[in-house]
């Protein structure tokens, strides 16, 4: 009967350090939640209904606009982009602080116009010059850098005092079948 009755306590105690167990890990997860929750509060309350309605905005409609003047010959590319969602919701200081390098020329919540000036020329324009005494067809990288596409054998001194002046000052062009014409009329 002893044995009995201490197989019954033991089981008994087994028991009830089972529930116990399992009532401290029920409470342990309550509480990671409510703690979950509350950071979720604590950082939405971080935006300001004001940012909320803006990032929507700028969501669904807004543009991301590049415009580069380039120097030489004052022409300006401009390039449209849709705005990324990392962008939404920043304010103009923040997205001068991204985009170093560019002024913000508008900032509203349909457009964002981002603005530089650069020296050289916009990409494959091409440049009639010359070196070392010779007329040369060059190409633009858009960088400010220029590479020689054609070497011609045309000297520099026998074209006319207008052409040779033209050349020394650079005619510049956007089409390389006009630039070609270009040469051959020098050439004649």
């Amino acid at each position: 009967m002893k044995k009995l009755i201490s197989y019954k306590m033991v089981m008994i105690y087994m028991l009830a350090i089972f529930i116990g167990m399992m009532v401290g890990y029920l409470i342990s997860v309550k509480d990671n939640e409510k703690e979950g929750r509350e950071k979720n509060i604590v950082y939405e309350q971080g935006i300001s209904s004001q940012q909320e309605a803006l990032a929507k905005k700028l969501i669904s409609q807004s543009k991301l606009i590049f415009e580069t003047k380039y120097l030489e010959n004052g022409e300006i590319v401009r390039e449209v982009q849709n705005l990324t969602p990392s962008l939404y919701g920043k304010s103009k200081e923040e997205i001068e602080k991204i985009y170093t390098g560019w002024k913000i020329k508008n900032f509203d919540e349909e457009e964002i116009v981002l603005y530089r000036e650069k020296e050289g020329l916009p990409a494959d324009y091409y440049i009639i010059s010359s070196i070392n005494g010779y007329v040369v067809l060059l190409k633009s990288d858009g960088n400010g850098n220029k590479e020689v596409v054609e070497k011609t054998d045309i000297p520099l001194d026998s074209l006319t005092p207008f052409d040779k002046e033209r050349v020394m000052k650079n005619i510049i062009t956007k089409d390389k079948d006009e630039a070609y014409q270009i040469l051959t009329n020098l050439s004649s």
